[in-house]
């Protein structure tokens, strides 16, 4: 018995590690290098792409691209499902293939904590407050000229901005709130602006129970706040054709995440 314990064990520092050496080569360094300010006094760097996780082997890692979805469909619910998923309940770090429509199984667990991510220098991956993601859109310097709306290889989604944007020459951004006006990016073009510390939230669909539900032209981002008003609902991002803003969704709802690191200049 203890030998099968202490094999169950070895097995599992074995694939913990592998997972975060394959997360490392696609580390926020160099990728995703832009600071962003969400508050007066905090920067932050994004990690190169949404969370995902394989329910088989218990793993997380970051998209390999800042374009890639993987929506909900293929799973069902199956913990020995191999592939991965990239849709959560709110704060399910501890439980990320939780679907219960329960709202007293949805206490937030942040997954840059619980999930095992390598921490590149100590710097633990978060999620960010409702908060900081309106610094981050509205109150920042020149926080309107710093974000845009556009379609990166056919898939929608919003562009943000570092703090010290330069635009490189080559290719051209049409910042802020504009309902009437789309960007539309190349893989070639796109790299130019991901160069520069430019990151890419990609829209997708969302989930309940099982099913996916709505367009990938709507999407939205859990953050770390919840709805003190409903306990049942937590705080989001949504991002569609209009301006990027504050929302609410039940916390059973599989919503994409994207985390952080806080950064000091």
């Amino acid at each position: 018995m203890r030998k099968s314990i202490l094999f169950f064990l070895v097995m599992f520092v074995s694939l913990s590690l592998t997972a975060q050496e394959a997360v490392s080569d696609t580390n926020a360094i160099g990728k995703c290098g832009g600071l962003f300010s969400v508050s007066p006094t905090m920067k932050v760097r994004f990690s190169p792409g949404n969370l995902q996780y394989q329910p088989s082997t218990r793993l997380c890692r970051f998209a390999a691209e800042q374009t890639e979805v993987i929506g909900w469909k293929p799973f069902y619910g199956n913990e020995r499902y191999k592939g991965w998923i990239d849709l959560f309940g709110w704060g399910t770090a501890m439980q990320p293939t939780n679907y219960s429509i329960d709202p007293n199984e949805y206490n937030f667990a942040d997954w840059g904590f619980y999930c095992g991510l390598p921490t590149n220098g100590g710097k633990i991956w978060r999620t960010l407050t409702m908060d900081e993601w309106t610094y981050l859109l509205a109150k920042r310097p020149r926080a309107r000229r710093l974000y845009a709306l556009a379609y990166v290889n056919k898939v929608f989604g919003l562009v943000l901005l570092p703090d010290n944007w330069k635009c490189p020459k080559g290719v051209y951004v049409k910042p802020g709130p504009k309902e009437d006006y789309i960007n539309w990016y190349t893989t070639e073009k796109w790299a130019l602006l991901e160069a520069a510390g430019a990151v890419f939230l990609p829209c997708e669909t969302r989930r309940v129970g099982t099913e996916a539900v709505g367009n990938a032209s709507v999407c939205h981002y859990w953050t770390a706040t919840s709805n003190d008003k409903k306990p049942v609902e937590a705080l989001c991002l949504l991002v569609d054709t209009f301006v990027p803003r504050a929302s609410t969704s039940a916390k059973y709802m599989g919503l994409s995440v994207r985390l952080v690191q806080e950064m000091y200049e």
